[in-house]
């Protein structure tokens, strides 16, 4: 630490309390330290290049050195809420630099810790000690006046920009299946188009408001090429999420819901419109889409047809109800995309979230919230309903938790580690689930003070005159809860517990919350004694394995990258068939005989399939394609298809490639394998995520 180890031709600067004192995502007035700044331009005069490091907003941090003046005296800014160690790995694979060449400078020892463990042979120094390197040796360089060093790096820079990286999400993508639908407009998706005329704004590039009349009369303009746009891929039916009016040559509107975001489907749309005049106004998610290239993971479907071809035979046509699992989760941001995995055919699901109704949450899901609103009286559940906010929603004392007789339930419990209990102080029995503070989230309170509405420091006196401090769950009191919940539902019934993520990050803007952090460990220290004391009722499926990173989360701990929604799905399915014996007959068992079952896939679709066929009591004993070299999936190799031949009495396939599935059951035909007897379709079903029970 604080030793530079061999001559050095980057250095990585901090930002926050390092190049400037105070700390920009705080909304805190920074101050640039000026002599850092002449040792960062003496250092370029040397042909040492400086770079960035930071946990920052890029466009609000490139935006404060702009204005600063200092922007451009750095090479290849690395500004994200993403590891360090990580992101300084990869600058300098782009800079084609090694970590025995790099210098990191950062206020934060655990920063600098994690630099070390990414890249071994990097030097690393506390800011502190900063102000004199440049009379160490290793940093002396090689005199540049013209900075010739700097601009070759800046020009190598913008090369790294326009080459066409292949990272892991981009991989996802593309084996996604991403099919976008145009469907021409019609009277009955008018409600949908305005709705996203009005409520969308990061990915609505045109921002052209128009009321009920004008709306509606441009729709039916026959000048005006209207079309809504539909997104599905192998994970669901997005549904309606964006449209385009054209005119001419110029876009009117141009608009896309947010939950599509960062699947690109707006360069494609824009392009395959041959890139006609697009006025952006004010700022988007993704202003510069344009100028990017335009992805190949889209398929564009034919309207109305999409990707169901209904004369062909798939596995629903095979299904049994003795085969089919029933299975309902509960839970938080957490579960909202891993749950979407669980839409395949031999599943009946259903997931309660705690959705928003309008600009808030109408209703919460941790173990409090669940049994409170069980036992409330009516009275008690009238009063909660007139006076909080997230106890107004159609599933606040409606939950199917209890309705049926599933065969598993997935539980987690984000509310019952961030949110505190209230008690009313003339009624220590009714207890409500709150926010308590603005960062962790709104449950606004209604109804006080003779007001609907009342401003937020009203809102808090009122709690504190009328309810006692609020506190977090106490651990006993979570186990009594799950235990109470284990206890209401079937014998047979099994209880896959999520525990919370331990990373030490919170939220875009709070990066850090030792509170939150803590009773996140409490939570997850119980989970694991519940599942010891009923090993029969509950096991553990433990997030941590899937959250390992801020790699692995966008703006807030819980919320989840597809990835790594689709990791927590594989660990719960594993605790699932590892845990407890699946009493129902397997999914094929129509068909199957004494063979073994084969997956025809080589990427997602097939993987999908996998856990698909695990849940139903299959164990498929190999994956296999004609696009096999050099081709995984988890532990096992694809195969050659050709294996196949003359083998119909040892295996029947199961085809899990949408794309392929054409020129499959041509090869399959030529083997002589019969469909429905020899081999099936299986597709996932479309799964509508409703995150807003008034959208």
């Amino acid at each position: 630490m604080n030793q530079i180890k061999n001559k050095i031709k980057v250095v990585f600067w901090d930002l926050d309390e390092t190049l400037w004192s105070g700390t920009l995502a705080e909304a805190e007035e920074v101050k640039v330290q000026e002599q850092r700044v002449e040792i960062i331009k003496a250092l370029n005069a040397r042909g040492i290049i400086s770079s960035i490091c930071s946990k920052n907003d890029f466009e609000e941090a490139k935006g404060k050195l702009t204005a600063l003046g200092i922007w451009d005296l750095f090479c290849f800014p690395n500004i994200a809420f993403q590891p360090k160690g990580q992101m300084i790995k990869n600058a300098l694979t782009d800079m084609n630099l090694r970590a025995d060449n790099a210098l990191f400078i950062d206020d934060n020892i655990s920063n600098l810790h994690e630099a070390e463990y990414y890249n071994p042979a990097i030097s690393v120094m506390n800011a502190d000690c900063c102000d004199k390197i440049l009379e160490n040796e290793f940093l002396a360089g090689k005199k540049d006046v013209h900075l010739s060093r700097y601009h070759q790096y800046k020009q190598l820079e913008k090369k790294a920009l326009s080459k066409k990286m292949s990272s892991s999400n981009e991989q996802f993508l593309h084996e996604s299946n991403i099919r976008m639908e145009l469907i021409d407009y019609e009277d009955m998706l008018f409600d949908r188009i305005a709705e996203l005329t009005e409520r969308t704004n990061q990915l609505n590039f045109t921002k052209n408001r128009m009321n009920t009349e004008q709306l509606r009369e441009l729709l039916n303009n026959d000048s005006v090429d209207t079309k809504a746009v539909r997104v599905t891929d192998n994970f669901g039916d997005y549904g309606i999420v964006g449209f385009y009016s054209l005119q001419g040559k110029r876009l009117i509107h141009f608009v896309f819901s947010c939950r599509i975001m960062n699947m690109g489907i707006e360069q494609y749309l824009y392009s395959l419109l041959g890139r006609p005049e697009l006025d952006i106004v004010g700022e988007t998610a993704n202003s510069d889409f344009a100028e990017k290239e335009i992805p190949d993971w889209i398929t564009l479907a034919e309207s109305g047809k999409g990707t169901a071809d209904g004369h062909m035979e798939t596995i629903e046509n095979i299904l049994g109800e003795e085969s089919r699992l029933r299975i309902f989760g509960l839970g938080a941001c957490d579960l909202y995309h891993t749950m979407a995995y669980f839409s395949m055919p031999n599943q009946q699901f259903h997931y309660e979230c705690n959705v928003f109704k309008g600009k808030e949450r109408g209703v919460n899901v941790g173990t409090e919230y669940i049994r409170s609103c069980f036992e409330m009286s009516d009275s008690e559940k009238e009063y909660c309903s007139y006076h909080f906010y997230n106890y107004t929603g159609s599933l606040a004392f409606n939950t199917r938790l209890f309705a049926e007789d599933y065969d598993y339930i997935i539980l987690s419990f984000h509310d019952d580690m961030v949110f505190k209990i209230y008690e009313k102080k003339d009624n220590r029995n009714l207890r409500v689930i709150l926010s308590p503070e603005r960062k962790f989230g709104d449950t606004s309170i209604l109804n006080i003070n003779g007001s609907v509405s009342a401003d937020y420091k009203e809102q808090r006196l009122w709690l504190e005159e009328n309810f006692s401090e609020g506190h977090f769950i106490e651990p006993e009191r979570f186990y009594e809860n799950v235990v109470w919940i284990g206890n209401y539902t079937s014998e047979h019934t099994k209880i896959i517990l999520i525990t919370g993520p331990e990373l030490n990050f919170f939220r875009k803007n709070n990066p850090h919350c030792e509170e939150v952090l803590g009773q996140i460990s409490m939570i997850n220290k119980t989970i694991q004694r519940l599942v010891k004391d009923y090993p029969d009722k509950f096991a553990m499926a433990d997030i941590n394995k899937a959250v390992r990173s801020l790699n692995d989360v966008t703006d807030y701990v819980f919320h989840l990258k597809a990835q790594t929604a689709y990791h927590l799905f594989t660990e719960i399915v594993w605790a699932m068939v590892r845990n407890f014996k699946n009493n129902r007959k397997n999914m094929l068992y129509k068909v199957l005989g004494n063979r073994k079952a084969v997956i025809w896939g080589n990427g997602a679709e097939a993987r999908n399939a996998f856990f698909n066929l695990k849940l139903g009591n299959v164990n498929p004993c190999k994956y296999v394609h004609f696009d096999y070299q050099n081709k995984k999936i988890g532990t096992m190799q694809v195969e050659d298809y050709r294996i196949l031949e003359g083998a119909q009495s040892q295996y029947y396939v199961v085809i899990a490639d949408e794309a392929n599935y054409d020129e499959i059951q041509k090869l399959l035909c030529e083997l002589n394998y019969e469909v429905r007897k020899d081999f099936i379709r299986l597709r996932p079903i479309p799964y509508q995520k409703i995150w807003n029970e008034e959208m």
